[in-house]
């Protein structure tokens, strides 16, 4: 170490920070002598702890004990590996647990309404007292479906029809509270009867103890179904005429008649149709589209005129696929064969086996159509398979893939019907009846 003069020092601050340094040197080589000392030393124990544990003269309290097992892992089980895991992905887990929870919930609920018993009141002596009026064709499925499901339950249902032929329908029912119900929306006087014999009906009189009450309209606008997809450059004004008088005109003049007395009433207006096909607006079924969309149009207007009409409550039941052949009984079955031109299902022309769509079940619609009477549904009600997605469908994807998705379609489907026609064309002439029809005609020629 270097022995400055004294002078060489500018300053006492300059002599302290020279010591400090000195000192601070000092202080690393003696912390460097003592940690080789100690490593020095470690290595000494090791040595003889080594040495002397491995001789069996010592006696075993002298010996120096044992290094400590090297610490291992230990495989966790189920739960334990579900814990890790479960604190290491907490956003997950709690997204996984409202999702089923919010599922179990739902699921539980419906399953306890589904055990609710839903029946219509009656008077003290057990009389019926509420009337519904099921506007709908009589031979749709979905009509005798809903006043079989309704008269099940304690309404009284009455039918409008327009035909000797609908009325017997009606009556083959062989049920005491379905009943026909005379009407022609064409006509201002029948309408007019028909409103007083209504009218009467609910009030009152000898038979009756008790006045009844009209609690539900339900219309059944049908969607128009072409023989054949038609664009609508083909579609003429008068087919366009007899979709808006049958499929829209009808039911608004029906509604239009009934509504003062729905009013006075406070009764419930259904509109029941189906819509997965009209929700995603396919080309080549112009009608269908239109109509569909003007119904959603006069169903949303009337909403919000609800207020100042009165307190009715509008219900509009979007329909997907429903299964009507897992609902039908013995009953349905025999009035079928009697009235087969009405009750039949419709069967294909070629051989080919047609794809079949399983739908929600019947019994998913009666509930709906019940809590909608008494009030337990309001605005819109999505019931049957597709109902909910088609509609939410038509509305985020946009219209121009929906098209093209919807024309590749309809080019398959055509591709596939001229296939089936050569096919059949094929067949005939192929047939052994062809063959001698030739060979008739062969000889006479000769």
């Amino acid at each position: 170490m270097p022995n400055p003069d004294r002078d060489s020092f500018g300053s006492v601050e300059d002599l302290m920070s020279y010591l400090s340094a000195i000192e601070t040197t000092v202080e690393d080589e003696v912390a460097k002598i003592a940690d080789h000392f100690d490593s020095i030393t470690d290595n000494i124990a090791t040595s003889l702890r080594t040495t002397l544990g491995d001789h069996s003269w010592l006696p075993k309290s002298t010996r120096p004990l044992p290094p400590p097992p090297t610490p291992t892992a230990t495989p966790m089980g189920y739960l334990e590996s579900s814990k890790d895991w479960v604190s290491r992905h907490r956003a997950i887990t709690a997204a996984v647990v409202c999702f089923l929870g919010t599922g179990a919930f739902l699921l539980w609920r419906r399953r306890r309404l589904d055990r609710v018993k839903r029946r219509a009141k009656r008077g003290k002596n057990g009389q019926r007292t509420d009337v519904v009026i099921l506007a709908g064709p009589p031979s749709a499925p979905i009509t005798r479906s809903l006043s079989l499901d309704l008269e099940r339950r304690g309404f009284i249902v009455y039918i409008p029809v327009n035909s000797l032929w609908e009325e017997r329908m009606i009556q083959a029912e062989a049920k005491a509270d379905i009943r026909p119900l005379h009407l022609d929306v064409t006509s201002p006087s029948s309408l007019t009867s028909t409103i007083r014999k209504v009218t009467e009906l609910l009030h009152p009189s000898e038979t009756l103890r008790y006045p009844l009450r009209f609690v539900a309209l339900i219309l059944l606008p049908q969607t128009p179904s072409p023989p054949q997809s038609q664009a609508i450059a083909q579609i003429s004004a008068d087919s366009w005429s007899d979709a808006f008088s049958i499929h829209l005109l009808s039911p608004f003049t029906l509604l239009q008649a009934f509504l003062p007395l729905l009013t006075s009433h406070q009764s419930s207006i259904l509109f029941i149709n189906h819509t997965n096909s009209p929700s995603l607006s396919p080309p080549l079924h112009g009608e269908a589209n239109v109509v569909a969309h003007a119904l959603d149009s006069y169903v949303s207007t009337m909403r919000k005129e609800a207020a100042a009409i009165g307190d009715i409550n509008i219900v509009h039941l979007r329909l997907g696929a429903l299964d009507y052949e897992s609902d039908r009984n013995a009953h349905q079955m025999a009035v079928a064969l009697r009235y087969d031109v009405c009750a039949a299902p419709t069967t294909r022309s070629d051989s080919a086996p047609e794809r079949k769509v399983r739908g929600s079940p019947f019994r998913q619609l009666h509930l709906e159509v019940f809590d909608a009477i008494v009030g337990k549904r309001r605005g819109t009600v999505y019931v049957g398979r597709g109902s909910r997605t088609y509609d939410i469908l038509g509305k985020v994807i946009p219209q121009g893939i929906a098209g093209w998705m919807l024309s590749l379609k309809v080019q398959k489907d055509q591709g596939l019907d001229q296939k089936k026609a050569n096919n059949v064309a094929n067949a005939w002439q192929a047939s052994p009846e062809w063959e001698k029809v030739d060979h008739v005609s062969g000889e006479e020629s000769t």
